[in-house]
Formats: structure tokens, C-alpha cells, sequence
């Protein structure tokens, strides 16, 4: 059975952009350590999210010092978040994320 979540979104340059994610499940969150990185739909890599446990959740986090490195030629890539336990790696989300070349206001 598939239970990886599938989401689309949306990263303003320039902008933080962070997510949540509760981690349900028997699993031992000591040792555990997310990765999250976004890449281009040919994959070459874009950036990596700091990524931070806090007991069962996952801390996503872009700096908007981060996404303003992206290309402005850039309109779409796709990201990825794993959470990688002692002995198994486990993909979260994944999905499709559409870079907007200027600065949220809200």
C-alpha cells in the first residue's frame, strides 16, 4: 500500500517556506533526521530544507535567502521529504512545486 502523501506547492522567492508534518506510527524518533530537498524535473539539485525533529514531527524549513538563489527561468520543479530512522528511510510527501519569481506580500 502507497502512503506517501502527495502535494503540490507553491515557494515565493525570496520568501521562508516551511511545513509540519506529524509522523505517525511505531517508530524510535530519537536518532531520526529529515531530509527534504527540491530539485528541477530533470533532477539536478536546487536546494536542500533545514529539517529538524521534534519528537514525532518533521520541521521543514526554506530560508527566503535560500529561495531567492533559485533561477527566475525557473517555474517548476519537484521536492521530496524522507525521514530516515535507524534502519529505514521512509518517504513523507512528495510532489510538484511552483517557484513564483517575486516576493509574497502576505
Amino acid at each position: 500500500m502507497d502512503y506517501i502523501l502527495r502535494i503540490n506547492e507553491t515557494i515565493h522567492m525570496g520568501s521562508d517556506w516551511g511545513r509540519v508534518y506529524d509522523v505517525k506510527g511505531d517508530l524510535n524518533f530519537d536518532n531520526a533526521v529529515g531530509v527534504c530537498k527540491i530539485r528541477t524535473l530533470t533532477d539536478k539539485l536546487l536546494l536542500e530544507a533545514d529539517c529538524t525533529m521534534d519528537k514525532n514531527r518533521l520541521i521543514v524549513w526554506v530560508r527566503g535567502t535560500e529561495s531567492l538563489k533559485l533561477s527566475r527561468k525557473l517555474t517548476r520543479c519537484k521536492y521530496d521529504v524522507f525521514l530516515q530512522t535507524e534502519g529505514q528511510t521512509i518517504k513523507l510527501v512528495m510532489g510538484m512545486m511552483t517557484i513564483i519569481p517575486d516576493v509574497s506580500m502576505h
